[in-house]
């Protein structure tokens, strides 16, 4: 997985099972659905924590947003 620095600290904070909820709550934009993605990438975007993946259905890339406190 590529995580920039910042992403990693913020993402080895995260509890496991709000992990678990937050890749479980991905939007594809190809299936038009909610899914699960495999996180391959993480960044910070404007104050938000970017988690970036692939769609478990059809394997589009999907991007969680998360905000940060």
């Amino acid at each position: 997985m590529a995580f920039t620095p910042e992403a990693q600290a913020i993402w080895d904070k995260v509890p496991e099972e709000t992990r678990a909820k937050l890749l479980d709550s991905g939007f594809c934009t190809r299936c038009l659905a909610t899914r699960h993605f495999d996180l391959t990438e993480a960044e910070l975007r404007n104050k938000e924590l970017a988690l970036i993946g692939k769609c478990g259905t059809c394997g589009a890339r999907v991007v969680r947003l998360v905000q940060l406190n």
